[in-house]
């Protein structure tokens, strides 16, 4: 059974990433036509495979086992790889012998029958006539000298290049996956990619350009080829995208611009990025987005935002999985790729721009904000204009990071009601939410707004003095004190599990104690259902130090914590504490059903 990228985001997303590091790593001197269709088979098997791993670093490792020299498969493409089966061609009368494609393959239960050594499709015109040949790398700009110097590279330098370079990956990321991967010295192969100037290729391997000449083919029998996920991009002037609710720039060999229409959002239900239209007072400025384009190379583009923001140039970018915001002020020039915020029907993100300006959804119609100072939130309006706010600065005081903490309202959609999200100063916001701890009922519907429910705001200014900010995009941060009363010698005490979800769907959970002017952090536990719907029961223990100057070791679970022992000693209830015990004494628990619970410590 045939299985397409279409509808599948999962597949879709990393499709090209995979295909620009094939291509980079391959060796140049086997020849474009076989190393263009060898980067694309290779990802196409990478993302059909059973048992693939979900996550992106991981998937690139072990893409890059298969693909590093010694691991690829070259003699089983045969002497005419180039020519290529299940492809989408669009019928465009009077294309004449030239028209360029996407290279998109159809995704097969085969791997190996996605790119074969057949004869090619045909382009068919409104004469019946259609087109058959070869077909190569598509050139996407005049940069030969800067290819031949990548080149030069080592294969794991241009891997390097790949995941530092194109897809904005932090260098630790990049040495991890290089490392992963079997490379014999990954930092100096990071390092090489690092010396390199910024730069692109001269030929874009997601993009194919087909050559041919004319043929008699039945009608029917080229309207039966096989149809991929995104549509071709054919040379045709004052040509235009044709999807519901996208208006597309006159079309050009090469990737599109894409530009939603205004309305798009309210035409669907997956009010996710691809239905914001572009705003800001820069859009048509065709030199300004062609250099934001020529800074990311890659295929179809969605524009966001072009516009002046806090003295600086700046444009907003979209494809599937990712976002890049390029800036420019003065002869300063930047780009920064982030991973794609996931779709939130009723809690969507707003993207920060420059200087404390952020880009909402264009179903939002109100915005409010305050610092984390005080024991309840002092909320003023923020103003807003094309949907982009006034600046709204970060707020910090000694050690103690305060948010902003953003407070939005989306009246059309859902329940309409107020959601608030933290500032970490990435591009996109976190939503924060908040559980109290018993005598408090878990609310059936899912945690509180971070201002909703009493203790949420307090709960979460005592988070900014204990945790970092933390780094990369943070989604969501749950903050549930499933605890609350009294420690050694009478001072008030607070249990909060901290719980960071990021773009990806990995998470990192932590124990934090509030005692006072004083805090108590574990350490972080990354990837687990703890603290969620899926696990509630927990309990954590520290070390702490009293007012007097004593040391406890305190612990305390949630509510259906039963029983805690506390280095061979079992405490009926929710806590338990002691002095005389070795620096890390042995902490378990148990529920009300007898099940052990995870332990944070």
């Amino acid at each position: 059974m045939r299985r397409s990228i279409r509808g599948s985001r999962v597949l879709a997303q990393p499709y090209r990433d995979l295909v620009w590091l094939a291509y980079l790593v391959l060796p140049a001197g086997a020849g474009e036509e076989r190393r263009l269709v060898l980067a694309h088979r290779l990802a196409a098997a990478a993302l059909t495979r059973r048992g693939r791993p979900t996550d992106p670093v991981e998937l690139r490792r072990v893409f890059l086992r298969r693909v590093l020299p010694g691991r690829t498969p070259w003699g089983r493409l045969g002497g005419r790889a180039a020519r290529w089966r299940a492809w989408w061609w669009r019928a465009v009368p009077g294309a004449g012998r030239l028209a360029a494609v996407e290279a998109v393959p159809a995704l097969t239960a085969d791997p190996g029958r996605a790119l074969t050594g057949n004869p090619g499709p045909s382009l068919t015109g409104n004469s019946g006539s259609a087109l058959t040949g070869n077909a190569g790398p598509a050139p996407s700009l005049d940069a030969v000298e800067f290819t031949r110097r990548l080149q030069a590279l080592s294969p794991a330098g241009r891997a390097a290049y790949a995941l530092r370079r194109l897809e904005g990956r932090p260098a630790e990321e990049v040495v991890s996956i290089l490392d992963g991967a079997g490379a014999d010295d990954p930092a100096a192969a990071l390092a090489e990619a690092e010396a390199l100037e910024e730069g692109r290729p001269a030929y874009d391997p997601t993009l194919a350009r087909l050559y041919g000449r004319p043929a008699r083919v039945p009608v029917k029998a080229a309207a039966g080829l096989t149809v991929c996920a995104l549509a071709a991009v054919v040379v045709v002037p004052d040509l235009t995208a044709e999807r519901p609710g996208i208006a597309g720039t006159p079309q050009q060999a090469g990737p599109r611009l894409i530009i939603a229409s205004p309305g798009a959002w309210r035409a669907g239900t997956d009010l996710d990025l691809t239905t914001w239209p572009a705003r800001g007072g820069l859009t048509g400025d065709r030199a300004l987005t062609g250099r934001a384009l020529a800074r990311w190379p890659g295929g179809d583009t969605a524009l966001l935002y072009a516009g002046e923001v806090a003295g600086s140039r700046v444009v907003l970018l979209r494809r599937p999985g990712q976002v890049a915001r390029y800036t420019e002020r003065g002869e300063r020039r930047e780009l920064e790729v982030f991973p794609e915020p996931r779709t939130k029907p009723d809690g969507a993100s707003p993207l920060e721009l420059a200087g404390g300006h952020y880009l909402l959804p264009p179903w939002v119609r109100e915005v409010s904000t305050a610092p984390l100072t005080g024991s309840a939130p002092r909320w003023r309006a923020v103003a807003v204009s094309d949907g982009v706010t006034a600046a709204v600065p970060p707020a910090r005081k000694g050690a103690c990071w305060q948010g902003p903490v953003v407070r939005l309202r989306a009246p059309e959609i859902a329940h309409g009601r107020p959601y608030t999200m933290l500032d970490f100063g990435a591009l996109t916001l976190a939503n924060a939410f908040y559980q109290p701890p018993p005598p408090a009922e878990i609310n059936r519907f899912g945690p509180y707004e971070l201002d909703e429910a009493a203790g949420g705001f307090t709960a979460w200014k005592g988070l900014g003095c204990a945790v970092e900010r933390p780094e990369g995009e943070i989604q969501s941060a749950m903050a549930w004190e499933f605890w609350a009363g009294r420690l050694p010698e009478g001072v008030a005490g607070r249990w909060i599990c901290l719980r960071l979800a990021d773009a990806s769907g990995g998470s990192t959970v932590r124990g934090v104690l509030l005692a006072g002017r004083r805090a108590s952090v574990t350490p972080a536990r990354p990837g687990s259902w703890d603290c969620s719907r899926l696990r509630r029961d927990v309990v954590a223990g520290v070390w702490w130090k009293a007012p007097s100057g004593k040391r406890y070791y305190v612990a305390a679970g949630s509510r259906r914590v039963t029983r805690i022992s506390l280095d061979g000693r079992s405490v009926a209830g929710r806590d338990a504490s002691g002095r005389e015990l070795p620096e890390r004494p042995e902490l378990s628990a148990r529920n009300e059903l007898g099940e052990p619970v995870t332990v944070l410590r």
